[in-house]
């Protein structure tokens, strides 16, 4: 006699194990640690674009200083100031560059992180716009604001 018995039903005892639960704090876990990786990428490539920007900007008000070394003296130091206004307006805000008198040469010391502004040779942008015999050269004053830029860079 043929045994008629299917052979499958022999498998039916064969089960695949369960899958564990998980808890609902593991799902928030990996949840919250995926956003923290997604923040930390987004912030790394938000940097590294605002740092090129920065770069060229800087660049820019570099190349326009020195294209005002054929500037007289009083003509330059008026170009000098209004640049280093526009640059602060840029960088920091309309409210920094609207600052007067001591509170704008603490702003731009602030922003270099120095003392030349207030203490050196910076201090022209206060004193020296408004009088007959500046007591700093305007070409000496470019070339501080282009090493102040170019320090900003690196």
């Amino acid at each position: 006699m043929a045994d008629t018995t299917d052979p499958l039903n022999a498998l039916l005892a064969i089960r695949l194990p369960a899958v564990p639960a998980s808890s609902l704090w593991e799902q928030m876990a990996v949840a919250l640690l995926a956003g923290v990786i997604t923040a930390i990428v987004i912030q790394l490539a938000l940097a590294f674009r605002n740092r090129k920007k920065a770069e060229a900007l800087e660049q820019s008000f570099i190349v326009a200083i020195n294209d005002m070394e054929n500037l007289p003296d009083d003509e330059r130091l008026a170009a000098q100031a209004s640049l280093i206004r526009r640059y602060v307006h840029v960088v920091v805000g309309d409210g920094a560059a609207r600052k007067q008198g001591e509170d704008w040469l603490e702003e731009l010391d602030n922003l270099f992180k120095t003392e030349f502004f207030r203490k050196g040779g910076g201090r022209v942008l206060l004193d020296g716009l408004y009088s007959r015999q500046p007591p700093f050269k305007s070409s000496e004053l470019g070339y501080a604001l282009c090493e102040l830029l170019q320090g900003r860079r690196s």
